[in-house]
C-alpha cells in the first residue's frame, strides 16, 4: 500500500511538471513598412515559416502575427528573406523576457536592398521627426507642411531632398493638438505652396494623418520616423515608429 501510495505521489509530480513545462506566453509581433519593387518577402519565427508577404510592386508591408512559445523559451530568431533571390534580408534576436506584450517593426526594402531607418535621438524641448522620400524622378527639395478643417497651416520640414533622410524639429501648435482630429499633409516644392512635389499632381502631393502617429496634446520628446512614396493613385506614407 505505502508503495502505491508513493508511486501515486510521484506520477501527481510528474504531472505537475509537464502541466508547468507546456505553460505558453504569447508575443504580438507586427512589422510595417514599405516594399519597393517586386519581391516577395517571407517571414519567419525560429523553425516556423509563416505567410509571406504576397505584394505587387511598390505597396505597403503590414505583417502581424501573434506568437505563441513555452514560458520556458528566453528568445527567438526572426527572419524576413527575399523569396525570389533566396537571400536573407533581415534578422533580429528577440529576447522573450520582458514585459512588452507587443514588438513592432519598421522595414523598407527597395529594389532588393533593406534602407537603414535612421531615427534621431529624441530631445525633450521638442519632437524630432525624420523623413525618407523615394522619388527617383526629381532630386529637389521638398517643403511638408500641415494643414487642419479651418484652413490653418503649419510647416513640419522643409527642403526634403528624395533618396536621403532628413530631420526637422516640430512642436505642436494650437489647431493642431486634437487627438480626435485627421490633418492632411501636403508636399510641395521648396520655396511654394501650391507647386505639386509629387507628378504635378495635388491628389498625388497629400495624404491624411490617421496613420501616422503625429504628436498631439501639445507634447514634446516624441521621435517619428516616416517614409513617404507617390503610388500608382494615391500617396503613400508610412509610420516606421509606431508611437
Amino acid at each position: 500500500m505505502k508503495r502505491l501510495m508513493l508511486l501515486a505521489i510521484v506520477a501527481a509530480g510528474l504531472a505537475s511538471c509537464n502541466k508547468e513545462d507546456i505553460k505558453t506566453k504569447a508575443v504580438s509581433l507586427q512589422i510595417r513598412g514599405y516594399n519597393i519593387g517586386n519581391s516577395e518577402l517571407e517571414v519567419s519565427l525560429d523553425a516556423l515559416v509563416y505567410d509571406k508577404f504576397k505584394t505587387a510592386a511598390d505597396q505597403q508591408l503590414n505583417f502581424g502575427k501573434v506568437y505563441t512559445y513555452p514560458s520556458s523559451q528566453g528568445q527567438v530568431l526572426l527572419k524576413i528573406k527575399d523569396v525570389i533571390s533566396g537571400k536573407e534580408v533581415y534578422q533580429n534576436q528577440l529576447s522573450l523576457n520582458t514585459p512588452e506584450l507587443e514588438r513592432f517593426f519598421p522595414f523598407v526594402f527597395i529594389n532588393g536592398s533593406p534602407l537603414e531607418i535612421k531615427a534621431p535621438a529624441a530631445d525633450p524641448s521638442t519632437n524630432k521627426m525624420a523623413f525618407y522620400i523615394y522619388y527617383p524622378q526629381s532630386n529637389d527639395g521638398i517643403d511638408i507642411f500641415m494643414k487642419n478643417k479651418e484652413g490653418q497651416t503649419v510647416y513640419i520640414a522643409r527642403n526634403v531632398k528624395p533618396a536621403t533622410w532628413t530631420y526637422s524639429d516640430y512642436v505642436t501648435t494650437e489647431g493642431f493638438k486634437d487627438t480626435n482630429e485627421t490633418y492632411t499633409w501636403y508636399f510641395v516644392k521648396t520655396g511654394t505652396t501650391d507647386q505639386w512635389a509629387f507628378n504635378d499632381s495635388e491628389g498625388l502631393s497629400k495624404s491624411g494623418t490617421g496613420q501616422l502617429y503625429i504628436p498631439k496634446k501639445g507634447e514634446t520628446g516624441r521621435v517619428q520616423t516616416y517614409f513617404v512614396t507617390p503610388a500608382s493613385n494615391q500617396l503613400d506614407a508610412v509610420s516606421l515608429f509606431k508611437i
